[in-house]
């Protein structure tokens, strides 16, 4: 009886520990372009998050919002995994896959832009607590910049094999190449 009362208190106590925790920090290090292909191109956003706990926290998912010319572009989660360490720092990317039918939607703000995408995007990353009561920890990411498209459409291998990539090399950048 008193080693289940010890075993008890014990998790009473741990369970207090995790009511304590302190949210993690994240910031966005900068965005580096990742494979083109005919459907479209990945954006890798490379993030750094820190954990002020004495606890590991599992990454549990990310969410995210990418933006061009004021409006919403796409959204999406993914699972990254891993976990970050108690007391430590990690980095994690966040890879969103932008198809050229999604660029697509936003022809007059590429246009206006000559080439040189301004986008924004807004994420974040949760983490398991291991406590019911507390759930998960959801720590907001935000960061802009500007997708370079005329770099993008100049793979001949997407031009040759997308349609949508040769409409907005056509339509939305024509005048940029010409």
């Amino acid at each position: 009886m008193c080693q289940a009362s010890l075993v008890s208190i014990l998790a009473l106590l741990s369970g207090c520990a995790a009511l304590d925790l302190k949210k993690p920090t994240a910031s966005v290090n900068g965005m580096s372009l990742g494979e083109v292909d005919p459907a479209g191109f990945t954006m890798n956003f490379d993030v750094t998050v820190s954990n002020p706990n004495g606890v590991s926290l599992p990454l549990a998912a990310a969410d995210y919002e990418l933006g061009v010319g004021g409006g919403r572009l796409l959204d999406g989660k993914i699972e990254p995994g891993g976990s970050l360490p108690a007391g430590g720092s990690r980095r994690v990317t966040l890879p969103v896959v932008v198809t050229f039918e999604n660029l697509l939607t936003a022809e007059q703000s590429i246009r206006d832009s000559g080439g040189d995408v301004p986008y924004d995007l807004r994420a974040g990353l949760s983490f398991e607590t291991g406590n019911p009561l507390t759930g998960t920890l959801r720590v907001p990411l935000r960061h802009s910049g500007t997708i370079p498209l005329r770099r993008v459409l100049s793979d001949p291998q997407a031009l040759l094999r997308s349609e949508a990539a040769r409409r907005l090399a056509a339509e939305v950048l024509g005048r940029v190449f010409r």
